[in-house]
């Protein structure tokens, strides 16, 4: 079996306060006798802050280590370009992604490694947990998800990470050839929903590892958090790239009927939340003007979801949080 080495893509962009945990993270969370199957690629994807002098100060910490890096310098071309760049480069069968406000835990790259090695998987999963500051949620975000496909076969686990929807692209671990006829879609938010779906639908076999490895960092900026008509027009790319993969990939029309539809109804929830949030129409139009391109251009109508709808609407009145 050949030996698995791995690249770790690290995508960096105005970081400055959390990417020297972050590529620490890397260090404490692998052996000394795994350092030289390693590869960093450190991707500077045009910071206006001290992010590429805090990567290169932490640099010395790789002194008379045999671990492998890389430095990218690039202007801003956002987290997909930044992404595609680490591939470019990466030289490892086996590619992990680490988001540079984020961190490893539980000794992630040992266990990912040694997984590799008995099992040659095509995608290891594993769970996160969030965390602020130094303050970790009880739960994990996958716990329930790893529950329902512990004793699943390959078929049933792959469809019910379909349903799941949670697309993290670093919540798994993935065998270099899953990306060979795809990359991540540059100027789309959302982009691990346009790409991790197809790595499912590209494997052969899948790995369950109901650990966390990861510490997922909470900040006000996450994307969810900030929603606008952008990002609503992404999602529906999205839907409607999951409806054009139909003709390349005619024996997965379930899995693709799923992720249309979990996605239709993440449009739906979004722009009503902000609706209620700020009271602007166009949030409610953008949702009727996707389902006239819908009916036209594909024939197709996923409706207003009422029971999403429903819901939400009763979280308002009972004022519980939105997000």
């Amino acid at each position: 079996m050949m030996t698995a080495t791995l690249s770790i893509i690290i995508p960096c962009y105005n970081v400055e306060d959390y990417v020297q945990a972050a590529l620490q993270s890397i260090l404490d969370n692998t052996s000394k006798k795994y350092h030289n199957r390693l590869q960093l690629l450190i991707i500077n994807d045009g910071s206006t802050d001290q992010t590429w002098d805090k990567i290169q100060e932490w640099l010395i910490n790789l002194d008379n280590l045999s671990i492998s890096y890389q430095l990218i310098n690039q202007p801003n071309a956002g987290l997909s370009a930044a992404r595609n760049a680490g591939m470019a480069q990466a030289t490892g069968n086996y590619w992990l992604f680490l988001d540079s406000d984020d961190i490893f835990i539980n000794q992630a790259i040992d266990k990912i490694i040694n997984i590799l090695d008995e099992h040659a998987p095509d995608i290891v999963e594993f769970d996160t947990t969030k965390f602020t500051k130094n303050t970790f949620e009880n739960q994990t975000m996958y716990a329930n998800y790893f529950a329902k496909i512990a004793h699943l076969d390959f078929t049933r686990h792959r469809l019910a990470a379909f349903e799941e929807n949670r697309w993290y692209v670093w919540t798994r671990c993935y065998h270099r050839k899953l990306f060979e006829n795809q990359e991540f879609e540059s100027g789309k938010l959302f982009e691990d929903m346009m790409t991790i779906p197809y790595c499912y639908l590209a494997a052969t076999n899948i790995f369950k590892l109901p650990e966390s490895l990861i510490g997922y960092r909470q900040r006000a900026t996450s994307i969810l958090a900030t929603l606008s008509h952008r990002h609503l027009s992404d999602l529906y790319w999205g839907v409607e790239k999951a409806i054009a993969a139909e003709k390349n990939y005619p024996t997965f029309k379930t899995e693709l009927t799923v992720l249309q539809l979990k996605n239709w109804r993440l449009i739906v929830a979004e722009s009503i939340k902000i609706f209620l949030r700020t009271h602007k129409l166009a949030y409610l139009r953008h949702v009727q003007n996707f389902r006239t391109q819908m009916r036209q251009k594909h024939q197709r109508d996923f409706g207003w979801q009422l029971c999403y709808f429903g819901s939400i609407m009763i979280k308002r009145l009972l004022k519980k949080p939105l997000y």
